[in-house]
């Protein structure tokens, strides 16, 4: 059997399919790696953000904020004592 008959679907030896796992596999993981994350950060206009609490709800207190002034969702900066309609309370 020749090289281009393998190719063709054929017949395809456990040693070519193997190889051919590994390399795909190693492909998929470097992507990986090297892409960017993703998804993107929400603007803060289209979740409502404001920099004052709505009651005992703010930044501080939801499990997404990132302290000193950052979010996990929210782009830009965020207060300690805002808020907005992504929060979660933290666990």
């Amino acid at each position: 059997m020749s090289h281009t008959d393998r190719l063709n679907g054929r017949q395809v030896s456990r040693r070519d399919f193997l190889n051919i796992a590994t390399v795909g596999t190693g492909a998929v993981l470097a992507i990986g790696l090297t892409a960017s994350p993703a998804y993107a950060k929400v603007p803060q206009k289209v979740v409502n953000y404001q920099p004052i609490p709505k009651g005992k709800q703010s930044c501080s207190t939801c499990g997404l904020f990132v302290p000193q002034t950052s979010c996990k969702l929210v782009d830009g900066t965020v207060a300690p004592q805002g808020w907005c309609t992504l929060y979660q309370p933290k666990a």
